[in-house]
């Protein structure tokens, strides 16, 4: 199904500003900067949607950082998660290293859960999460809930700030929601 970008934006309401997403991250980096200390971190990327946010959070943060990736996805360029697929492992060597994933938003956490568990079997020091964004709802979660939030938001479809509709408007400098047509 094709989707025309601007239709998508004009589908749209903005539930978080440029401002509130920076005081999001702002507040994320305090207390990632407070927990770790001065102790070296991996600040390990889900890719594509936590690009954004990790790079914001990364430029706020005091200790020493090397960088890596994962590119894991439930999405895979539509609204609704399905099974999680590994695309790309990351290529440090985590064993023995405080590990830090930065991802863009929690739902019910499966992504997040996938990626600790790899972390775990390969023996990292300890492993944490930060989101940008978590959905507030009744369902079913997992039991991990991510070490630090930037902010809760209503349970709905959100974009930009990393987060894609349909493989559109990650770059957005807001958080937007998908109303219904």
């Amino acid at each position: 199904m094709d989707h025309d970008p601007r239709q998508l934006l004009d589908r749209s309401t903005v539930l978080a500003q440029k401002h509130e997403v920076n005081e999001a991250i702002d507040r994320m980096a305090v207390d990632i900067n407070t927990f770790y200390g001065d102790s070296p971190i991996i600040l390990l990327i889900v890719m594509t949607g936590a690009v954004m946010p990790a790079a914001w959070l990364a430029s706020r943060l005091d200790m020493p950082i090397e960088m890596d990736f994962v590119h894991a996805t439930r999405y895979s360029g539509q609204t609704e998660g399905g099974e999680i697929e590994f695309r790309v492992p990351p290529r440090l060597n985590l064993q023995g290293q405080d590990v830090l994933i930065v991802d863009d938003i929690y739902d019910i956490g499966l992504t997040l859960e996938t990626i600790e568990r790899y972390c775990e079997a390969r023996s990292v020091r300890s492993v944490n999460s930060a989101v940008l964004v978590r959905k507030i709802h009744d369902r079913k979660t997992t039991d991990r809930v991510p070490e630090f939030i930037g902010m809760n938001v209503e349970d709905k479809y959100v974009f930009g700030c990393g987060m894609d509709v349909y493989e559109h408007w990650r770059h957005l400098d807001e958080i937007r929601a998908l109303e219904d047509s």
